[in-house]
């Protein structure tokens, strides 16, 4: 068995040797990378940030159809490589791998296993790192490319009437800090997503995004291109996408502290939010979003179903859910002394309350009726990180896969699209706070903190009113939100309840010292 420690880059002498006869690329003959070890593999996954299985034990592992991506220059390799872990789970992912003599490998890659060949040595490694393979795989997204093998297939489907714009010649580079996919950037034409994790089924990113480009007029998403499968034993699993890229436009999170900071800093006692005007633009394209996905009642994935009792029923079962997971969480890392003082004091004010909690959650379920609106497609992981601003002040919508922790029919499943709009009001909230944080230090100060709590209202305010009144009428099915301003507000309340304690277990899972924004959020909430 091998432990996954998520520790220091692998040196060479800890790397692997693969050795084979003829040339180095025979390493990427399945056979080859047949030799590879448990240990090996686990030691490479460890350093991925796409890896799933971080902090567990891999328990066995196997490198699976070995599918050649061939051109008449180069040779590289699409592999399935199954992992199982110590709960006993097993998860496919896909490595593109290639093989290069040692003076053509440059430090910047990062290498599986050293090549010992008849010709010299060499390295085996993830060949998005070599500008030449981007290069020749750019070329497949307008004509498409079939690589099959006896058993399996690796294939790039372009969409009719789309056209990526990527040219032999364009220059490439590969997005740093990715966590479930990597993607690689076609000069100011297009983006490659690859999808690490091979999962058979629809994939909602690709799904979403086939039906906004083709079934609808909704353009506040980058069209989708082309799709790539990767297919073995009767399962298809999509392994990517490629979509237009929108050049200039910068990451809505990154504006959104850019404004905040500005703001808290500005030398006038009332200072303008000229935030205001990008939250109510982001509103309106949001609910554009909504009303986009719900507009095919012929399409049985995508037709909207009325939202009855029963769901508010489970939708308040989850949220207490959370609730009572994150609050044990939370009184564990207690008892262990594991925060700092502060969100220490808090913590214990917050656990003293739990019974006001819950009675806070039956007022928000008491407060609505049989109308509760719609379930449609949703994002499901929506904030200010997936969304781009373009240089001309408008917002693009991307990344539509769903938390990654779910599985694929949990994140295909019909929902109120309250839960996008609630998401998205934490993440201003989140924005407010943090770049008060940066601004006045560790310690208090009272004008940032009041300013702050204005930019937060500002900006939530005019999101839902752009949200709330961009929607159009619907002559010929039920409303996608409840009828009332007050039955909206309620069941709005109800999932972002549940999406800060959501918030609550993940900080302390992942990030404890930003523990106090999702606290500080619950204060509120009481």
């Amino acid at each position: 068995m091998a432990s996954v420690p998520d520790d220091r880059p692998m040196s060479e002498g800890a790397l692997p040797v693969v050795r084979v006869a003829g040339t180095v690329d025979a390493a990427l003959a399945p056979e080859a990378l047949a030799t590879l070890r448990v240990e090996d593999l686990a030691r490479f996954l460890s350093h991925r940030r796409w890896f799933a299985g971080k902090g567990r034990t891999v328990t066995s592992t196997a490198v699976r159809d070995v599918i050649p991506l061939a051109w008449a220059s180069y040779r590289a390799a699409a592999a399935r490589l199954e992992v199982e872990l110590d709960d006993g789970s097993v998860a496919q992912y896909q490595l593109i791998l290639a093989a290069r003599a040692e003076s053509d490998v440059p430090p910047s890659y990062a290498p599986i296993a050293c090549v010992e060949s008849d010709e010299g040595k060499g390295y085996l490694f993830g060949a998005i790192d070599d500008p030449q393979f981007r290069s020749l795989l750019g070329t497949t997204f307008a004509q498409g490319a079939d690589f099959v093998t006896n058993h399996a297939r690796w294939s790039v489907e372009p969409l009719a009437g789309q056209d990526a714009g990527v040219a032999p010649g364009d220059h490439t580079r590969v997005i740093t800090g990715e966590q479930s996919n990597t993607s690689v950037v076609y000069d100011a034409h297009a983006i490659l997503k690859l999808f690490r994790r091979l999962e058979p089924g629809e994939h909602p990113d690709v799904e979403i995004g086939r039906f906004l480009t083709t079934r609808t007029t909704f353009r506040g998403t980058p069209p989708l291109v082309a799709v790539v499968t990767f297919e073995w034993g009767g399962a298809t699993s999509v392994a990517g996408m490629v979509q237009r890229f929108a050049p200039g436009a910068v990451d809505a999170w990154d504006h959104a502290l850019s404004a905040a900071r500005a703001y808290l800093r500005a030398r006038s006692e009332t200072p303008a939010n000229p935030f205001v005007d990008d939250a109510g633009r982001l509103g309106r394209v949001t609910r554009a979003l909504h009303e986009a996905l719900a507009s095919d009642r012929e399409n049985t994935a995508f037709a909207p179903e009325r939202a009855t009792g029963d769901d508010l029923e489970c939708w308040a079962a989850e949220t207490r859910e959370m609730m009572t997971r994150a609050l044990e969480l939370l009184a564990s890392r207690v008892q262990a002394n594991a925060l700092d003082p502060r969100a220490t004091a808090a913590a214990r004010a917050l656990l003293g309350r739990r019974a006001a909690l819950d009675d806070r959650v039956s007022e928000m379920v008491s407060a609505l009726g049989d109308d509760v609106g719609m379930r449609i497609r949703i994002h499901g992981d929506y904030h200010l990180g997936q969304v781009l601003r373009t240089p001309d002040g408008h917002f693009l919508i991307i990344d539509f896969e769903g938390e990654p922790s779910r599985p694929l029919t949990d994140r295909r499943a019909k929902r109120s699209p309250l839960r996008d709009v609630a998401g998205m009001l934490r993440s201003l909230a989140y924005a407010a706070a943090m770049s008060a944080r940066e601004v006045a230090g560790q310690g208090v100060n009272p004008t940032v903190e009041i300013r702050s709590a204005h930019w937060e209202r500002d900006a939530r305010a005019a999101f839902l009113d752009g949200y709330l009144h961009a929607g159009k009428a619907s002559p010929d099915g039920p409303a996608l939100l409840p009828h009332t301003r007050d039955d909206t507000q309620a069941l709005l309340a109800l999932f972002e309840t549940e999406k800060l304690f959501y918030e609550l277990a993940y900080e302390l899972n992942n990030r404890p010292e930003w523990v106090w924004v999702p606290l500080r959020g619950v204060a509120k909430l009481l």
